[in-house]
Formats: C-alpha cells, structure tokens, sequence
C-alpha cells in the first residue's frame, strides 16, 4: 500500500516542490497528487505515480461529466492508498478561495475511507468567517495535525480546540550537506516591485541573481540576471554558493537562513503575509531596508 501526498504540487511554486521532494524522503512508497506530474518529477529528480486534482470547480466538473480517462486516473488509486498526507504550505491561508479548494479536496480524500494526515501546515489566525468555518471543518475531522509555527499552533486551538504541535516548516529539514566555498554572490527574490537602487548601496560589487521561486516573480526583477530553477538540486547549489540572501517568500528565506544563516539573510521588504512574518520574527531574520539606513 501506498501514502497519498498531497499540496499545491505541480503549479510552478518552488516552496511547494521543495516541500514535495522532503515528503519523499519520508514517505518513500507514494502516489502525488499534482497539477503538472512532468513538473514534479523533474524537479524531485525521480518518476512518480502522480494523479490529477478531483474537480474543484466548474471547468474541472464539467471535465469529470465528460471525461472518463480523467475519472479512471482519479479512480485508480482506491484501494491502494492506506493513508493520506497533506505534508505542508499555507493552505489555509490569507485567502477563502485557497480554503475552499483544500475543503474540496479533503472532502474528495475522505471517500478513500483511510487516515487523513496534515503535516508541518501554516494556517493563519486573521482567517474570514467563512475561510475559519471551512478549515475548522477539515481540521476537526483531521487524524492528525502539526504546523509550522506558534502562530498556527494558536490558530488551531481557537478554531477547533486541538493542540497541536510546532514542527516547522518540512523545508527546514533541509541540510546543508557538504560546506562549499562562498562566492560574491548575492540571491534576490521578489513577489512584488523594489527599489533595486537599495541594493546597490551595500552590495555594488557583489553579483546579483533573481531567483524566481513562482513564475510570477519574474516580472520583478528589475533588469537583473533571473533564474527560475527547474530542480532541486538547481536551487540548493545557488543557496551553497551565495553569501547574502535577500527577498520575500518564505521558503526562499527559509533556504537563506540555512544555508548563509539568519544574520546574512533579510527580508526585502515589509512581510506579504503571517507565515513570513512568524518565520523572521523566529529566525531575527532584518528588514533589509533597515539596514542599510
């Protein structure tokens, strides 16, 4: 028998993939539940038995009336899965329409009549009404649950009641292996606009990489050399080689911190969201902006 893991697998978010390829280390016999199985592979560097999303909405509905191929794939896994794992990320988080979807599919999980499993999770105390009902639903059905920070730990117990405990985000495990020599490198990152000049001012002779943990992040990187990596083992060797990391989204940070350490890792600009925000606090991760006044 098999574990069914499942996140926000195949959509282009490094976080997530990094996120997959630790659940792997622990769950060696899986079936993964992806958007995009090609993606997924590469980046983990090994062939999967993935299966698609059961349908979420109504394009994907539709397609579930209409096709039968789509409803074999989703249908070959009953039976041979013994447990399922959500093994992390913020999926109940900052918006009721990421809660809906995770709701969906927890509710599509429990026909296979086996333990659900959410592991390392982020979920915000500053949820809606509505996105607070739908997670309180998932969480108190839940077999197990562990989050990732103090903050979720706190948010669980005033949703549903349970204690739970921190056990960091599941990237964290990451480890640096081998030490390799540092080069004059700085690693940036950035989910919104900035101010490259700020940069300049401390690191005018350092090289500068943009690293795109989304596709979306691109369209940032104000006229720098940018990276979107394809695998893990692309992301890991930048993180060995920089000196300073500087950027946004969390698991970038998190890799930052591991691998130059918090006092050579600072958040670009004022934290997007709670998970960020709980991580810097953590880690005495600066605000960059800060520190170069």
């Amino acid at each position: 028998m098999k574990t069914l893991l499942i996140g926000n697998f195949g959509s282009g978010n490094i976080g997530d993939e990094l996120i997959l390829s630790q659940a792997l280390e622990k769950h060696p016999e899986v079936v993964v539940m992806t958007v995009n199985g090609e993606f997924s592979q590469e980046f983990c560097g090994r062939k999967l038995e993935t299966i698609p999303f059961p349908p979420t909405g109504l394009r994907s509905g539709l397609h579930y009336l209409f096709s039968a191929g789509y409803r074999r794939e989703l249908n070959s896994i009953v039976g041979k899965v013994d447990k399922v794992v959500f093994p992390g990320g913020g999926l109940f988080a900052i918006k009721f329409r990421a809660c809906l979807l995770w709701f969906l599919v927890f509710v599509w999980a429990r026909k296979l009549k086996c333990p659900i499993e959410f592991t390392h999770q982020g979920v915000d105390e500053s949820l809606g009404i509505f996105s607070r009902i739908l997670t309180r639903f998932v969480l108190s059905r839940s077999d197990k649950i562990t989050v990732r920070d103090e903050v979720s730990v706190r948010s669980v117990r005033n949703l549903c009641g349970k204690n739970v405990e921190n056990r960091g985000d599941l990237v964290q495990e990451i480890k640096t292996e081998v030490s390799s020599p540092k080069e004059k490198l700085i690693l940036v990152n950035a989910r919104s606009k900035f101010a490259l000049d700020n940069l300049n001012k401390r690191f005018g002779d350092y090289k500068k990489i943009f690293v795109a943990f989304d596709k979306t992040d691109q369209k940032f990187a104000s006229n720098l050399e940018v990276i979107y990596p394809q695998t893990r083992r692309e992301v890991l060797d930048l993180f060995r080689k920089a000196e300073y990391v500087v950027g946004e989204r969390l698991h970038f940070l998190i890799l930052g911190e591991i691998f130059c350490g918090s006092d050579k890792t600072f958040v670009l600009q004022e934290p997007y969201a709670e998970k960020v925000q709980s991580f810097c606090s953590d880690k005495g991760i600066r605000n960059y902006l800060s520190s170069v006044k």
